[in-house]
């Protein structure tokens, strides 16, 4: 079953009414045309051109100081992005995104169709879920805008806030002695920004341009600056691998993280795998506290 789920994630295709619109999120996602392209395997310009062609037939008003649905939205095309969905599911595939710290929890996962990992505030999260970009969204504690009390759970009309476990994060980097951080910008992770900040260490702001694991440890290794990692999914080859080691000082940095879905398609059968997947992924990684498949 999870051969053939994964199988469906690496054949499957919009069909051809929904084209246009798959590449339109695919920009929405990525941030830009050039990442856009890359994530699709197409020419800049081909995705220029998709654009143009659908603010024009959807009559769409581009929004410059919008960060969701930036080029555009109507009633028309927000019931397309809902029928895409539909079909998606009806495949058994869900489009779920996430930031660079946890885009290791999707990787080669049965029926995820992966989108380019940006950092992103809780509400921009939920409003891409709400809007029909995304099937779901991996989202931290770390990026809600207040501290919750025990027992929380944050809520948006029309979402699901399923619970998957909490992980520590360790700060890295080049040496054990670093005291500057690279983190992504306060409006995307306020809480972490806050809880590095309060145990003394120094914060450099991440490009917003930088947003793939890659870049972000490209950046952090050559300004000599600590940065962010779940080592405990990661493993400890990853730190030997790009030639990063702890820091001697850890902050305790504990993250609750929770899989946003429509609430209409929590008891689809993509949906329940999904979740089984992520919290099996999360079961394995030593030092995670893990949640009962049940829950």
């Amino acid at each position: 079953m999870r051969s053939a789920a994964r199988g469906v994630a690496q054949s499957y295709a919009p069909p051809a009414p929904l084209e246009s619109l798959h590449i339109l999120d695919f920009l929405e996602l990525a941030g830009s045309q050039s990442q856009a392209g890359m994530a699709l395997a197409m020419q800049q310009s081909s995705v220029s051109l998709n654009v143009q062609l659908m603010q024009h037939q959807f009559r769409l008003v581009p929004s410059s100081g919008s960060p969701v649905c930036r080029h555009g939205h109507n009633a028309c095309l927000h019931h397309l992005r809902l029928a895409y969905r539909a079909h998606r599911l009806m495949e058994g595939l869900m489009r779920i995104g996430t930031d660079a710290l946890h885009q290791s929890l999707l990787l080669g996962m049965a029926g995820v169709q992966l989108v380019p990992p940006r950092f992103r505030g809780a509400l921009h999260w939920a409003e891409l879920v709400l809007h029909g970009l995304l099937d779901g969204a991996i989202v931290s504690s770390f990026c809600l805008e207040n501290l919750l009390h025990s027992g929380q759970v944050p809520k948006w009309d029309g979402l699901a806030t399923l619970p998957l476990g909490q992980l520590g994060l360790d700060l890295v980097g080049v040496t054990p002695h670093l005291r500057r951080v690279l983190l992504p910008h306060k409006s995307a992770t306020p809480l972490l920004r806050q809880a590095v900040g309060w145990h003394g260490f120094g914060v450099e702001q991440q490009p917003s341009a930088c947003q793939e694991p890659d870049a972000w440890i490209q950046l952090a290794r050559e300004q000599r600056l600590a940065m962010p990692a779940c080592v405990d999914l990661l493993g400890t080859n990853w730190l030997a691998a790009n030639g990063l080691v702890r820091l001697a000082q850890q902050p305790p940095l504990i993250e609750q993280l929770w899989l946003l879905l429509p609430q209409g398609a929590v008891d689809t059968k993509a949906a329940r795998q999904c979740l089984r997947l992520l919290r099996a992924q999360i079961s394995r990684a030593p030092g995670i506290q893990a949640l009962p498949q049940g829950v």
